[in-house]
């Protein structure tokens, strides 16, 4: 596993293999384990959001999902990113491990569907779905979600409420819950997995533009794709800039692209 950082944030490296073994060592383990999966979003929030960015530093893994990330790491340091893993890829292998997954939040219908799919794909299985009602941006749980999560009793909580609220949610519900080892922040991923959004096509997301798809299929998210592939860009060079490393940034990204 390689351990990059940018911005002060720890980006975790890993493949396929040392992913999965490391998610089998957790549950068989005896703490809880959280999981992040940052984008450049998470990175943006995190220069505002103290909380969040400390939350982000808490992490037991910290997941690269965005392919902005990819460049990021290129162009602010001399290393190389190799591995990248989704919130859906994650998410899919979390619930084939067939331990109980309690899926938290997002919309009932969709999480639901969701939900069934996973267990068409992963027959061996075990999903529930937890509907946590509306949960306020500091992400407190209710007492009756609290209660109903733990008579569930699930080794992985994934939890899909957006980006930061979701975060917040796992810190301040983990301390209550004895049964969890693994709970992840999925933000969207329900929405792909369900259906209700189509995913990019695979040679879309092996180039890195998934953003364009979301963009075709979900017009009115361009102001999130606008901080990811506009104001993130113009962070990193500003930071290459002062760092003295304009040129050698371009370098190294223009070989990550080509």
């Amino acid at each position: 596993m390689k351990i990059h950082n940018i911005f002060n944030h720890r980006l975790d490296d890993l493949s396929d293999q040392e992913l999965g073994q490391l998610f089998s060592d957790w549950l068989n383990g005896s703490k809880p384990k959280t999981i992040v999966t940052p984008n450049p979003e998470f990175f943006l929030l995190a220069r505002h959001d103290k909380e969040f960015a400390e939350l982000l530093f808490q992490s037991d893994l910290s997941l690269p999902d965005g392919v902005g990330l990819k460049y990021a790491i290129a162009a602010l340091t001399d290393q190389k990113l190799e591995h990248r893993h989704t919130g859906v890829d994650t998410l899919e292998y979390l619930a084939s491990t067939g331990a109980r997954l309690a899926l938290v939040g997002g919309k009932k219908e969709i999480a639901e569907k969701a939900a069934e799919n996973l267990k068409r794909k992963f027959p061996s299985s075990d999903i529930i779905v937890i509907d946590p009602g509306q949960v306020p941006e500091d992400g407190t749980p209710t007492m009756e979600t609290i209660e109903i999560i733990k008579r569930s009793e699930p080794k992985i909580l994934a939890v899909a409420l957006g980006q930061g609220k979701q975060e917040k949610f796992i810190a301040k519900i983990l301390p209550e819950l004895t049964s969890v080892r693994i709970v992840i922040g999925v933000g969207g991923a329900p929405d792909m997995i369900s259906g209700q959004l189509p995913r990019a096509p695979l040679f879309m997301r092996q180039i890195g533009l998934e953003w364009l798809w979301r963009l075709v299929i979900e017009p009115k998210r361009w102001p999130r794709i606008f901080r990811a592939v506009i104001v993130f860009p113009a962070v990193v060079i500003w930071a290459t800039i002062s760092e003295h490393r304009f040129w050698k940034a371009c370098h190294n990204v223009l070989k990550e692209w080509l």
